[in-house]
C-alpha cells in the first residue's frame, strides 16, 4: 500500500508554485486517500457521501461543492468490481461540471485488460468500451480531463480513449526499483517479461512459462536461476492470482532465500 500510495501522489500535477488539489476518492479507496493526503502538503482531501436507495440504486452527494469551484480536483477511483463503477462513473462526470479549475481521474488499476481485442468474429473488447465511457467525461473549466491510468496491461490501449481526454499511463516500477537491491526478478509468464524487462534491465531475470503436461497447465522456469537467492515476482495483470501462486511455488522449491 505504502508503494501504491507514493504512486497515486506522483499523479498529481506539479508545478512550480505548489497548487491546492482538492482529492476525492472513493470508498474502497479511502486508506490510500489518506497516505496520498500525508504524502503532500498540497493535497486536501474531500469526501462524498456513498449511499443508496431501498432499491440498491446509489443516493450521492459531492461535499462542499460550492468550495471547490476554480479549483484543481482529482478523484481516486477503483474499478475492482463491476458493481461499483456505475456510482464511481457517476460521481466522475459530475465533478467537472461543478466550475472546476481542471480535473484528473486517478485510476490505479484499469480491470478490462484481458479483454482488449477481438480474436475472432463475438468478441466483445470490453477495454473498448470501458476506454469510451471514460473518454466521455465532460470538460472541466481548464479543460480535457487527465486519466491517469498505473501499469495498463497493453500500452496500445491508449489509442482506445477518445479526443476529449487525456490519457497519462504512468508505471509503478520505479518506485519497485527504489526498493530493490540486487534481488532477481521472476515473471510468471512470457507476457509479463515482455512488459517489464527493459525496465529491469539491470537485475537478474527469472522468466516463467505455463506448459501443457497432459490436460493441466504447469508454470515451468523458462530462463534464470532463482537458487539461494531472494525473488520479486512481477507480473503484468493479476485476477485470481492463481499464476503468481503457482510461481511462488515454484521459486520455493527452487530452495532460494526467503521470499
Amino acid at each position: 500500500m505504502e508503494v501504491a500510495a507514493a504512486a497515486a501522489a506522483v499523479a498529481v500535477p506539479r508545478h512550480k508554485v505548489k497548487k491546492q488539489i482538492n482529492l476525492f476518492y472513493c470508498a474502497e479507496c479511502e486508506e490510500l486517500a489518506l497516505k496520498v493526503a500525508a504524502a503532500s502538503d498540497a493535497i486536501q482531501l474531500q469526501s462524498i457521501n456513498w449511499r443508496n436507495f431501498p432499491d440498491g440504486f446509489p443516493n450521492l452527494f459531492i461535499n462542499n461543492a460550492h468550495d471547490i469551484r476554480g479549483q484543481h480536483v482529482a478523484f481516486l477511483a477503483s474499478f475492482s468490481s463491476p458493481a461499483i463503477i456505475f456510482e464511481q462513473i457517476s460521481v466522475i462526470f459530475a465533478l467537472p461540471k461543478l466550475f472546476i479549475a481542471s480535473f484528473t481521474l486517478v485510476l490505479p488499476f484499469f480491470p478490462t485488460g484481458t479483454f482488449e481485442r477481438v480474436e475472432e468474429e463475438g468478441d466483445v473488447a470490453t477495454a473498448f468500451t470501458l476506454a469510451r465511457i471514460l473518454s466521455m467525461i465532460p470538460k472541466s473549466r481548464g479543460g480535457p480531463t487527465s486519466v491517469v491510468i498505473y501499469d495498463i496491461h497493453a500500452l496500445q490501449e491508449r489509442f482506445y480513449f477518445g479526443d476529449d481526454v487525456l490519457p497519462c499511463f504512468e508505471t509503478g516500477i520505479p518506485l519497485l526499483l527504489q526498493r530493490l537491491s540486487q534481488l532477481p526478478d521472476a515473471f510468471p509468464d512470457d507476457g509479463a517479461w515482455k512488459r517489464f524487462h527493459k525496465s529491469l534491465a539491470n537485475f537478474p531475470v527469472v522468466v516463467c512459462a505455463k506448459v501443457r503436461e497432459g490436460d493441466k497447465r504447469i508454470v515451468r522456469i523458462k530462463e534464470g536461476n532463482p537458487e539461494g537467492r531472494h525473488v520479486v515476482i512481477v507480473d503484468d495483470l493479476v485476477q485470481s492470482g492463481g499464476t503468481l501462486r503457482e510461481c511462488w511455488l515454484l521459486m520455493v522449491l527452487q530452495k532460494l532465500a526467503p521470499m
